[in-house]
């Protein structure tokens, strides 16, 4: 399956200084020692906090040892249970909940939590209309004990496999989770785009990373999950900002936001301005409105208030297009491709050929024989063309024409294709 694109954390390395030399005689150490001896690095990474109110920030959190990427022993063989599955995984979006302070008695607690965070998830648009594009997995990973650290006060501890806890980086809020064991719990599944780990608790909470986390209990935290995989799959940029600073950069990636007002983008044809002036699903119309990518200056959001700059609201229509584009360039358009057997007369010669499209109302597909049209439909019946003796090149193109992407360069990457060789 093709790499995602996984939300970038931004990580700095740092060293801890060595204590001042006190003047009395000591042992040199041995090699043994000095190792043991030697500071552990530690990481210093933006974090994401999401507020009860739908506020977002970005807090700087410093990742302790134990929690740093470096290899630990094999987790113990997890049960993993089919959430949802609509298709292989090959052509697919995997979506792989592993859960934390969920002892093994607690398994179908953790079951009603994930249902609920995923269907909240398939409410929201563009995921409702996409559905079938998705397969969601749940991997059962046991607790010694139930909850997660620092709930429901800070000094809370508790023995947990993935080692969750609130008050990350002294923000209450801030769920962290260590994310190498979470990976590793959550590659037990057929295969994994996005994992979403779940805390064993009713406090809102959670984090964006590689790893999203939310409460499994608090109804109001999918929301987190559905504005990470904006990022995750989208490629979008968060669109809130802290009041203050000027960007002075040049533009950027994301197709969300840009440096450049209406009258530019406009002219020049640039980012989203198919869309300027159109009604927007998170309200109002899509403009370019100053303020976005933590900063207030110098930088411009698509909408006044989507999804991803404040949690509960619905995305913006240029970034519902980034997402549709990003679902058919993971999972393509095909699910499988069939030639139907020839006569008892001639068994080797194909009579038709079948594809079976991604089940979406905005896809169809069209055939070609030796570059020429030859009709349009799942199906296309060989005998009825009547084909001259010899070797013909048949080709079926399924096309994504849904009226959620606009930008020309994004419709014209929404094909998929199947070729076979056919001897008459």
């Amino acid at each position: 399956m093709p790499a995602k694109a996984i939300l970038a954390v931004l990580t700095a390395t740092a060293t801890a200084t060595a204590a001042a030399a006190v003047a009395v005689p000591v042992a040199l150490p041995t090699a043994a020692n000095a190792a043991n001896a030697a500071p552990k690095p530690s990481r210093t990474e933006w974090r994401e906090v999401f507020s009860p109110n739908g506020t977002i920030k970005r807090v700087q959190v410093t990742r302790q040892a134990d929690e740093s990427p470096a290899p630990f022993s094999a987790p113990r063989a997890a049960q993993v249970i089919p959430i949802e599955v609509n298709g292989p995984s090959a052509s697919r979006f995997d979506l792989v909940f592993v859960g934390d302070g969920y002892t093994s008695s607690q398994f179908g607690t953790f079951s009603q939590h994930v249902q609920s965070k995923f269907n909240e998830l398939m409410s929201v648009e563009p995921f409702k209309s996409h559905r079938k594009q998705f397969n969601a997995w749940q991997v059962n990973v046991a607790s010694p004990e139930s909850g997660v650290d620092n709930d429901p006060s800070n000094g809370v501890r508790r023995d947990t496999a993935l080692d969750m806890g609130f008050w990350c980086g002294n923000t209450e809020r801030l769920l962290c989770v260590n994310e190498t064991k979470a990976k590793q719990y959550a590659a037990q599944a057929p295969d994994v785009d996005q994992v979403l780990a779940l805390a064993n608790s009713t406090k809102y909470g959670g984090a964006g990373g590689g790893v999203a986390t939310a409460s499994g209990g608090n109804a109001s935290s999918g929301q987190i999950a559905v504005h990470e995989l904006g990022h995750s799959i989208g490629g979008l940029a968060d669109e809130y900002d802290y009041g203050s600073g000027q960007y002075t950069g040049s533009e950027v990636g994301e197709g969300n936001v840009s440096i450049y007002p209406r009258a530019t983008m406009s002219q020049y044809r640039l980012k989203w301005y198919q869309w300027l002036g159109q009604a927007t699903p998170d309200g109002g119309v899509i403009d370019t409105y100053e303020g976005a990518r933590y900063y207030a200056r110098g930088i411009y959001r698509p909408s006044q208030n989507s999804i991803m700059r404040t949690l509960g609201r619905q995305f913006n229509l240029p970034s519902r297009e980034a997402m549709v584009a990003a679902f058919d360039r993971e999972t393509g358009l095909i699910d499988s491709s069939t030639v139907l057997a020839g006569t008892a007369a001639a068994p080797s010669s194909p009579q038709r050929l079948w594809v079976r499209p991604i089940s979406s109302p905005t896809v169809s597909t069209t055939w070609r024989v030796d570059g020429r049209p030859a009709g349009t439909g799942n199906e296309l019946d060989l005998a009825g063309l009547h084909l001259a003796k010899g070797v013909h090149e048949v080709t079926a193109t399924a096309t994504d024409r849904t009226p959620s992407v606009r930008d020309p360069q994004l419709r014209a990457a929404l094909t998929d294709t199947r070729t076979w060789t056919v001897t008459r």
